[in-house]
């Protein structure tokens, strides 16, 4: 399967995805493990389905490593499942198709917008398929920060977010609505939360970084504190930023 493919097969997937979640009339927890909502397993559902039947195996955050084969798609069905829980428009899903060198294509979707990020290897990322750069943000000073955790001390940002996904958020770095994004006060989030947003941060032109140095493409059920940046410099600014905040 090439790239062209696999990415008409993520198209497929989130369109199952929010077909199953437009006819969905729960709500609540899904009563199987915390922090888990009824509608992340009508998504998962959904998008599984298309993804083993077109014969790509599937590591995704609800229901676990399925299917075999050269190619796995790291799944967040619903990234912002609380967001969406609640009726806060802001919620995505996120895609990110990976050999055996990383990320091969990436898709990620605002399931309220339907605006569409994506990414292929080597050939740029693009929003509703037009090409998409990043600021030229350097300074820290200058910079509009999306957060996850809580922010104690706001070490001389312009602004900051919290926005509730991380895969939308990474994805405004990557189009220029936002100059950096990062995990605050201990926070961390998992490979299905970040890999697609990253490789569209990366594919977009923008800076990437391991807040504690630890390896950020893995396709295992691991905590991990990426940042994403506008610019390699501002990335620098906003690692310096963070060690200051005191505690």
């Amino acid at each position: 399967m090439d790239a062209n493919e696999i990415a008409s097969t993520l198209r497929d997937a989130a369109d199952a995805a929010r077909v199953a979640l437009a006819a969905f009339e729960g709500a609540g927890p899904s009563g199987e493990r915390e922090g888990q909502y009824a509608l992340d397993l009508v998504a998962d559902d959904a998008v599984c389905d298309v993804l083993l039947r077109a014969g790509l195996a599937v590591f995704s955050e609800e229901s676990g490593k399925r299917g075999e084969g050269p190619i796995v798609v790291v799944v967040d069905p619903v990234d912002g499942s609380t967001n969406a829980d609640r009726g806060i428009p802001f919620y995505s899903i996120s895609l990110c198709a990976m050999d055996e060198a990383g990320p091969v294509v990436s898709m990620v979707e605002n399931l309220v917008t339907r605006d569409v990020f994506a990414a292929s290897r080597g050939r740029g990322a693009t929003k509703n398929g037009s090409t998409i750069r990043p600021q030229d943000t350097r300074a820290s000073k200058e910079a509009i920060v999306g957060v996850n955790g809580v922010l104690t001390h706001r070490p001389g940002w312009a602004q900051v977010r919290t926005l509730g996904s991380a895969a939308l958020e990474l994805c405004l770095v990557a189009d220029g609505s936002l100059d950096g994004y990062v995990q605050v006060g201990g926070a961390a989030i998992h490979p299905w939360d970040y890999l697609a947003g990253l490789h569209i941060v990366q594919e977009a032109g923008g800076a990437i970084r391991s807040i504690d140095g630890d390896e950020l493409i893995v396709q295992e059920d691991v905590p991990r504190r990426p940042l994403a940046a506008a610019t390699e410099v501002l990335a620098d600014e906003l690692l310096s930023d963070l060690r200051s905040i005191p505690g």
